[in-house]
């Protein structure tokens, strides 16, 4: 559903709300806006979820590739558990990244995040930062509404580092509650074992350089070490 339409949906429920509201409350006007209300939070709100920003103590270039993995659990996991969030996928993402040279820096700042959301088309932006220090791993993140600038969430989350999936979806539960969605995640049993998430984020490096065998043996690798990340796999775009 594009911006017009969804404009358009919004309008006339707005109408008719007002006219319901001018006519006097009584209990079948206020189930009418109920309903319509609960219409108004099915439409279909964009989003795109950028890199995370590698801030960690711990060897930050063991985990500098967590970055594009972390980003791409959350899109999977806002995609497959909520009803009415619109992701854009990580490829049009990664596209953009390189057009404008976003990636060069590895630091987002809103302006830039402001920016990348207007070209995406994108109704909200998500981008933070994450840190590993030692065995423990903490994610900063935050949603900003593209229109107006405005920081709708900004949210931390931390645990066990071998964890990072079950955070990942911990966090985009978040995410959806802040956006007013449903949000059903799957059941997730995972292994605990940060190398599983390093040989998936590594995998999705060797897909955006274009080598697509060496990303298929990475994933393979993680899936072997912890068989949560199949779903996430799964959702990859471009591997076959």
């Amino acid at each position: 559903m594009n911006r017009l339409c969804m404009l358009a949906i919004i309008t006339i429920l707005f109408v008719i709300i007002l006219f319901v509201g001018c006519a006097g409350v009584k209990k079948e006007d206020i189930k009418v806006k109920d309903e319509l209300a609960a219409v108004v939070n099915q439409v279909p709100k964009t989003m795109a979820v950028l890199p995370f920003e590698n801030n960690s103590v711990t060897d930050p270039d063991r985990h500098a590739p967590l970055s594009k993995g972390l980003s791409a659990m959350l899109i999977t996991d806002l995609k497959n558990s909520s009803t009415s969030l619109q992701l854009i996928e990580r490829d049009k993402i990664q596209a953009l990244l390189k057009e404008i040279a976003l990636s060069q820096s590895g630091s987002v700042d809103q302006s830039t995040a402001v920016r990348a959301g207007k070209i995406l088309g994108a109704q909200s932006i998500v981008f933070g930062s994450f840190m590993v220090l030692g065995n423990q791993v903490r994610m900063d993140v935050r949603i900003i509404k593209v229109e107006t600038s405005e920081v709708v969430m900004a949210e931390s989350i931390a645990g066990d580092s071998g964890g990072i999936i079950n955070l990942a979806m911990e966090l985009a539960g978040k995410i959806a509650r802040s956006m007013k969605v449903t949000f059903n995640p799957p059941s997730v049993k995972s292994e605990g074992d940060i190398n599983a998430a390093l040989y998936f984020s590594k995998g999705l490096d060797a897909l955006d350089r274009g080598d697509k065998k060496d990303a298929r043996r990475l994933f393979s690798k993680c899936i072997e070490l912890d068989s949560a990340y199949k779903t996430q796999v799964d959702n990859v775009k471009g591997l076959n």
